[in-house]
């Protein structure tokens, strides 16, 4: 398998890989089903979160006003501000 070219591209072969292992898994006992599933469905929330989190503070480091990230992301500016602000030792966004 070759790099991505970009993220987009990356995002998509991780799509299909996932797509191939459900489809892989559906040969699999139940229970053992159930729980790849559920960690799959925990270890990529928390992915991500963490890459949501980081490009949102890139994109504050740039310059990028709360309502375009939210653009961005299909998100509310409000939901931005929130991940700011949880970053932010003093609690607050800029």
């Amino acid at each position: 398998m070759s790099p991505p070219a970009s993220c987009s591209d990356a995002v998509r072969q991780a799509a299909e890989n996932l797509t191939a292992l459900c489809e892989d898994l559906k040969d699999a006992p139940l229970d053992e089903r159930l729980s790849a599933l559920a960690a799959l469905h925990h270890a990529f929330g928390d992915l991500h979160q963490c890459a949501q989190r980081e490009a949102i503070t890139t994109a504050r480091e740039l310059g990028w006003p709360l309502r375009r990230i939210a653009a961005a992301l299909n998100c509310s500016h409000e939901q931005v501000r929130l991940v700011i602000a949880a970053g932010d030792p003093r609690g607050a966004a800029t």
